[in-house]
Order: C-alpha cells, then sequence, then structure tokens
C-alpha cells in the first residue's frame, strides 16, 4: 500500500483542496450533530460568512480552521493534516483525542528546547525515534483490543441469556 503524497505546495490544486476542507468541515459538523448558525456564532462570523468558509470558497485562511475546531471541540492539527495529505480519515481519526495537535505540541516543545542542535540529527535517527513510540502506541491497542475480546469471550455467557 503507497502512502499519501503530501501537498507540494500551498497552492497546489487549490480547488481539490478547496473541496476536501469543505468535506471535513461539514462531516465534522455533523458527526457533533452542530448546526451552521451555531458554528458560526461559535467563530464570531456571520452565517453567510460561515457557509463561504464551509463551503471552501475564498482564500485558505489557517486561522479560521483552528476557530472551527475550537467551535466544534476538534482537532485542528488533524483538519491541517488532513488537506496536506488530502485524506479526510486524518481529521476524523484525531477530532476527539486531538492525536495531531498533541504530535505538532511535543515537536514545537522539543524543538524549544533543543534549537539549532536538531540540524544534527540524521534522518535514519529520527525515523528510529519516531517509530518507536507509535510502534508502542499500536502495541498498547492490539493488547487492549485482544483483552477486551478475551473478556467478552469469557463473560458474554453470563451476561446474555442463551437462546432456546
Amino acid at each position: 500500500m503507497s502512502s499519501p503524497a503530501l501537498v507540494e505546495s500551498p497552492s497546489n490544486d487549490l480547488e481539490q483542496q478547496r473541496q476536501l476542507l469543505s468535506t471535513v468541515l461539514k462531516t465534522i459538523r455533523d458527526l457533533r450533530r452542530l448546526k451552521a448558525r451555531v458554528v458560526a456564532a461559535r467563530m464570531g462570523m456571520k452565517l453567510r460568512t460561515y457557509y463561504s468558509f464551509e463551503g471552501g470558497e475564498g482564500p485558505l485562511i489557517i486561522a479560521r480552521i483552528w476557530r472551527f475546531a475550537a467551535a466544534t471541540e476538534t482537532d485542528p492539527a488533524g483538519i491541517m493534516d488532513a488537506l496536506m495529505t488530502g485524506r479526510i480519515e486524518y481529521a476524523l481519526r484525531t477530532m476527539d483525542n486531538k492525536a495531531s495537535t498533541i504530535l505538532l505540541g511535543s515537536y514545537r516543545q522539543f524543538n524549544d528546547r533543543v534549537g539549532d542542535r536538531l540540524t544534527t540529527i540524521t534522518s535514519p535517527v529520527l525515523i528510529e525515534a519516531f517509530k518507536r513510540p507509535f510502534d508502542s502506541l499500536e502495541e498498547h491497542i492490539d493488547r487492549r483490543d485482544l483483552s477486551a475480546e478475551r473478556w467478552l469471550a469469557e463473560n458474554l455467557s453470563r451476561i446474555v441469556p442463551p437462546e432456546e
């Protein structure tokens, strides 16, 4: 399976990015069961301006994406990741746990601490350093899922009466 290609530049295929942004915003708003007027009010926008933003019209203003995320209690960096990768699921998978924003914030803290020394770290070292925690998280998910399956297998018959 090939990995998604990153957008080559912010203006690369602008129409496709606008459509993706519109889809992401509408999907998140629908999943949150929020009316457009509520999100517009929370963002401090007129409804008509909000509809234009949600429709992917006008310039891509990053601050609006962050205001939308705050208004919908969603991961703003996840929305940006979706735009950069062209994959809506990036925004949807992180909308509740804020994984992309946590990752970005952690990187910013690291960058602030090491400063220019960051330039001395080679790509193979960075790959290994980033790969390790993600592998650990995947193992955690696998263990949790196995534990739940095991519990259900052992206890479901006690909870649900057998069919006659």
